[in-house]
């Protein structure tokens, strides 16, 4: 295999991986699926997440059963990727109803919409390292 052909195979691997955090643990609430896939001192970096969500599977866990308990009728969409190396970009929207009360979103019946980017480092160990998010409610037209 070429190494063209192999950082090809890398890349695509990768990418499968940073899929998994969203249509896994956040959609279907996976939440132990972080301890495989996340390095033990895994990073979220996002300016608006308190500390505790944001160090090692277990604050991820945290955090996406949060968004789980919010948004039960949630639904992630990817609507694209980029990978690159031992990076992968994810252009995201979840929408959902907000039960409870969660990060800023008050709980109500009129249904939101997120919309994010989220830049993942794989580790060489073939696992999440770091992640930097951002995102803001509302939709793009």
């Amino acid at each position: 295999m070429s190494s063209k052909t192999s950082m090809a195979h890398t890349e695509q691997k990768n990418e499968v991986l940073a899929q998994r955090f969203h249509m896994e643990i956040f959609q279907e609430g996976k939440l132990d699926l972080a301890d495989e896939i996340l390095t033990p001192d895994f990073v979220l970096h996002n300016p608006v997440l308190p500390a505790e969500l944001t160090k090692g599977p277990e604050s991820i866990k945290r955090f996406a059963s949060g968004v789980v308990d919010c948004l039960p009728d949630r639904h992630f969409t990817h609507h694209e990727a980029i990978s690159k190396e031992d990076k992968v970009l994810i252009r995201w929207t979840v929408t959902g109803t907000p039960k409870r009360d969660f990060l800023g979103v008050a709980a109500n019946d009129k249904p939101i919409t997120v919309t994010g980017f989220d830049l993942f480092r794989i580790s060489a160990e073939g696992k999440l390292a770091e992640m930097w998010q951002q995102w803001d409610i509302g939709s793009w037209q």
